[in-house]
């Protein structure tokens, strides 16, 4: 049932005039009789007795005036509730490594997008923890997971998360590995500033050690496809290879040097305005 028809059918039971409802209205007085006359038909009664000075209600316009009102008053309620859901929509910029997002995050993320149909959510891969720091201060980006526990600026939050191993890997078994055997091995790495990455070359440059070839993929999924098929040495957490290394399609080195463990916070800005910051949090990173 039209909306507009009923409005037509309130205004006029209230001016008792076709003349007086259509100008209020703005429309023409064929207007407003044609909307009448399809209420009565939709309904199968008389609403108005007509008179050659104007219209009454009939018992049953009467009756039906509530009724109008009613949907009317819903209809009302329906579009403010719609509006409110559309002014709540919200976006949210979520910035961490692709490795934690596939290994560890992906399944909460989806399920939590699922549960808040409002939000507007983008997925940027982490790399430099000083353009993270930069994003979450500037309100480029809502959260960030970031491997870098120093945190100057007081206007961000930073929460631990997690504390993870770094391996060593390559594709065969070998009974030993020390640092000069770097030399004559390809190093796979991922892109600048990924920070196992860094771990790995501050070893390297203290030691003035320089491995035989050094190989840089886009990222974590592609390194590991070529170390499994062609070979190479790479450091990498150790949640990101655990399938491979219990199907022992990967093999943890026997290095003599212990990294250390990469721990991992969540950054995000204090003076966010953002409700689904917390939300996300909470369910995501169980905090």
């Amino acid at each position: 049932m039209n909306i507009n028809i009923i409005k037509t059918f309130l205004l006029t039971s209230e001016t008792k005039n076709v003349s007086k409802t259509a100008s209020l209205l703005n429309y023409s007085q064929s207007t407003v009789s044609g909307h009448i006359e399809k209420l009565e038909n939709e309904l199968g009664v008389s609403l108005f007795h007509r008179k050659k000075y104007g219209m009454e209600l009939t018992t049953e316009g009467l009756t039906y005036v509530k009724y109008a009102q009613t949907i009317i008053d819903s209809n009302i309620e329906f579009e403010k509730e719609i509006r409110g859901i559309y002014n709540r929509s919200e976006s949210l910029v979520v910035n961490m490594q692709e490795s934690q997002y596939i290994y560890k995050y992906a399944q909460k993320i989806n399920e939590w997008l699922k549960d808040n149909p409002h939000v507007n959510f983008t997925f940027k891969a982490a790399h430099s923890n000083f353009y993270l720091k930069e994003e979450i201060s500037n309100f480029e980006t809502d959260i960030s997971l970031i491997t870098d526990e120093n945190i100057i600026n007081n206007g961000l939050n930073n929460v631990p998360l997690s504390k993870d191993r770094l391996v060593l890997v390559t594709n065969q078994k070998l009974n030993s590995f020390k640092l000069n055997d770097m030399e004559k091995s390809t190093l796979l790495v991922t892109e600048k500033g990924c920070s196992y990455r860094e771990q790995m070359e501050k070893l390297l440059y203290k030691n003035n050690i320089n491995p035989m070839q050094t190989l840089e993929f886009i990222g974590i999924e592609s390194l590991k496809l070529y170390i499994k098929d062609f070979g190479g040495i790479a450091l990498l957490p150790e949640f990101t290879v655990s399938e491979e290394l219990i199907g022992e399609s990967l093999f943890i080195l026997p290095f003599e040097h212990e990294f250390p463990m990469l721990n991992t916070n969540i950054l995000y800005n204090t003076d966010t305005k953002k409700s689904s910051i917390s939300s996300f949090i909470n369910y995501v990173f169980n905090l």
